[in-house]
């Protein structure tokens, strides 16, 4: 963490698919740091990085397929999102643990899953992606942050 002022270095535009798939165009801030000059630039709490889909919409998503139910969009990115969630079933399993939920884990993929969508919704998105910002060097749905231990 860098002491000092930060200032407003531009700004770019960013683009947000609800769950109507409609394509919301967002500005986003940047910012520079005077002391150690990184640039940083703050998303809004629905929106996650490197997805266009914005939180809510990934998650209702996520719930629909594993509902068994119609979801509009392509098939291929469905899977995908799916499969990141497969992916990030034990990361959701640890963040709920440290928050101090006593929950097992099943060998049964796609009850797991079901049950955490639901823990997610019922937790509230946006509040769980401020709080799980950062759990185990990664934040939902994304890469490690620290490429050493992936």
């Amino acid at each position: 963490m860098a002491q000092g002022n930060v200032h407003r270095n531009g700004y770019y535009w960013r683009y947000g698919i609800d769950e109507a798939d409609q394509a919301l165009r967002i500005p986003i801030c940047r910012l520079r740091c005077l002391a150690c000059g990184v640039n940083i630039s703050i998303l809004p709490d629905f929106l996650i990085p490197y997805f266009q889909h914005t939180l809510h919409a990934m998650v209702e998503r996520i719930d629909h397929i594993l509902k068994g139910r119609k979801v509009d969009g392509s098939r291929q990115q469905m899977a995908q999102h799916l499969e990141r969630f497969y992916e990030k079933l034990h990361w959701l399993h640890t963040f709920f643990i440290d928050s101090g939920d006593h929950l097992g884990f099943s060998q049964n993929l796609k009850k797991e899953a079901q049950k955490y969508v639901k823990r997610l919704q019922d937790f509230g998105e946006s509040t769980f992606f401020r709080r799980s910002w950062g759990h185990l060097s990664s934040y939902f749905m994304g890469k490690l942050i620290l490429p050493y231990l992936s």
